[in-house]
């Protein structure tokens, strides 16, 4: 009988540890200073993600990624510093590969509002998403600037190209329009309240995609408003 642990379905499962920087001599050029970024901030989010903010500690990080505590603190002066940064690397990589499936999308504002929500509804059911919102709220009491970070980086985001898209649109119909940011900031809050109220464990991802595509049913009919 098998006796290893079994993984759910939305738990983050364990990746292979990232690789680690490999040392040089001298002072390192802007593409390996870069490198050394990298390595730093991936080795983090694969820790913290694994054990906890509170069980990982900057020696453990800097012996891992292996570079010195001096490179560690010189780029990063807090434990606090490098977890803000693994959320705007973490934000950075999700909307450069969200980013992928744009190519296909035309003008119409339909079209790009049902893409949108679908790939919000994607996203906020994605295990490393909702690993790393898990380890926001450990830690949203002692450090409240870094939920604000990812609010700023992630969310804002997201509403202003929405709200961009609205805008778009608008003008190439010549149609007025009170204001885009309340139409985009109304999608995503349907959605991503949606997801708070079901918790951070989804049993049908479909259902959250069906509500989505609902919402914007619901903005679409509510077009003269905009």
């Amino acid at each position: 009988m098998d006796a290893s642990p079994k993984k759910t379905r939305n738990s983050p499962a364990r990746k292979a540890a990232p690789q680690p920087h490999q040392p040089v001599r001298g002072r390192p050029t802007a593409d390996q200073a870069n490198s050394i970024d990298r390595s730093i901030v991936n080795t983090a989010r694969t820790m913290f993600l694994a054990d906890g903010f509170d069980a990982v500690g900057m020696k453990q990080v800097a012996e891992t990624a292996r570079v010195s505590k001096g490179t560690l603190y010189a780029r990063y002066p807090s434990k606090e510093a490098l977890f803000k940064a693994v959320i705007e690397q973490s934000i950075a990589d999700w909307s450069a590969e969200a980013s992928l499936q744009d190519a296909a999308l035309t003008d119409n504002i339909e079209q790009r509002l049902r893409h949108h929500a679908t790939i919000i509804a994607t996203w906020l059911g994605r295990p490393d998403v909702l690993a790393l919102q898990r380890l926001l709220l450990s830690v949203q009491e002692r450090f409240p600037e870094l939920s604000e970070v990812m609010q700023r980086r992630g969310n804002d985001y997201i509403v202003g190209l929405i709200a961009r898209d609205i805008e778009e649109a608008a003008a190439r119909d010549r149609r007025n329009l009170r204001d885009a940011h309340a139409v985009a900031r109304l999608l995503v809050a349907a959605i991503s309240g949606a997801q708070m109220q079901r918790g951070t464990a989804h049993e049908n991802d479909e259902d959250l995609q069906g509500f989505a595509q609902r919402a914007v049913d619901l903005i679409l009919w509510g077009t003269s408003a905009w």
